[in-house]
């Protein structure tokens, strides 16, 4: 929720609460002087509804009031937008908690290892990293880690078999101590080590042809429905884990766009906003600018172009369309926020603040 909408909103319950229970004392009040019982036959709950309204508008214009003032009195200090936007990366910086971060990293060897003592007659390779921690774009106030479980092509007589054995030996290990749940493609798996919760997505994906040449993999996807019958996904892991390597200014847009996303409660998936964020400071379009301001609105700029169309293709899965995960209506309304965000920072470079904070 927006600031704004906060001070509105937390305007319009303290005006609405208020008035209400004044009224109630004013009815009391008004039924002593009269000699009268004040009982529920007597309270006239219509009227302290009026008032409520009535005081829950008068609050809401408060509430405005005071963050037009807010407003005012920050526009007389000095602000650089990029400096803002550089804290709020350092804030969400893995390595700023040194300890949590080698709390997480011990643990995923843990559980790395143990994945590998358990399958590795029919793994491919060693458990491997993935995902938003691996490439660097996590939140330290958000994160998952990846593992992906790179089986042989001949090791399970079918990808749902694969899956769900995998399930199965996670549930029985770590069960009782931890919460196993099954995902779209990926089993979660949410323990407490050393104090810190960690949870983790473990894929398992079967190789096509070749898995140390080629990386290809392919995924059981679980149906959404019981009726339904599951299905395949084929990914390449190679260009999904080095979507981002050497493009450091790329990963702080793509982390302040997930910070965005957060912030304002967009249903967009981050695959989604890695890739039109490599595409719009690519050469092609707008480029790398030194300023992260320039190049967050110019990322903002092309997803609000480029997020309506009907196809945005994988880069590790040409069969697969992106724009699938998200229907138009939605993509629309992210759409319209973007580009009216662009607009107002464009105009008052103070906005960016906004569109961040809660």
């Amino acid at each position: 929720m927006r600031r704004k909408d906060k001070h509105v909103l937390n305007g319009v319950v303290i005006g609405a609460i208020t008035t209400s229970i004044a009224d109630i004392i004013l009815q009391w009040v008004e039924h002593k002087n009269a000699n009268q019982e004040f009982t529920w036959e007597s309270y006239n709950g219509i009227r302290t509804l009026k008032r409520a309204a009535l005081g829950g508008a008068v609050g809401g214009g408060l509430g405005y009031a005071f963050y037009q003032y807010k407003i005012s009195e920050e526009a007389k200090l000095p602000f650089n937008s990029d400096n803002y936007l550089k804290k709020l990366l350092t804030e969400e910086n893995l390595k700023s908690d040194p300890k949590t971060l080698e709390k997480v990293l011990s643990a995923r060897e843990k559980i790395k290892s143990w994945l590998w003592g358990e399958f590795e007659a029919e793994l491919v390779h060693f458990p491997e990293d993935a995902g938003s921690f691996f490439k660097r774009t996590a939140l330290a106030s958000n994160f998952d880690l990846d593992i992906i479980l790179p089986f042989k092509k001949k090791s399970f007589e079918s990808l749902k078999k694969m899956y769900y054995t995998v399930y199965e030996i996670i549930g029985d290990e770590f069960g009782h101590i931890a919460n196993v749940s099954k995902q779209s493609k990926a089993i979660g798996l949410s323990i407490i080590h050393k104090g810190e919760f960690i949870h983790f997505d473990i894929v398992p994906g079967r190789e096509i042809n070749n898995y140390k040449v080629d990386r290809d993999l392919n995924l059981y996807v679980r149906p959404n429905w019981v009726w339904q019958r599951g299905s395949q996904f084929k990914t390449n892991t190679r260009i999904q884990k080095r979507i981002t390597v050497n493009n450091p200014k790329a990963r702080a847009i793509i982390k302040l766009l997930k910070m965005y996303k957060n912030a304002n409660g967009f249903e967009i998936p981050t695959t989604i906003i890695e890739q039109y964020t490599l595409r719009a400071l690519s050469s092609k379009n707008y480029g790398m600018d030194y300023s992260e301001t320039e190049n967050l609105l110019n990322a903002m700029s092309f997803i609000s172009n480029k997020i309506t169309q009907n196809v945005l293709i994988d880069r590790a899965n040409t069969n697969n369309n992106l724009h699938e995960k998200i229907d138009f209506h939605t993509r629309r309304n992210i759409a319209h926020q973007l580009i009216r965000d662009v607009e107002r920072i464009e105009n008052t470079p103070r906005y960016v603040k906004e569109i961040f904070e809660q």
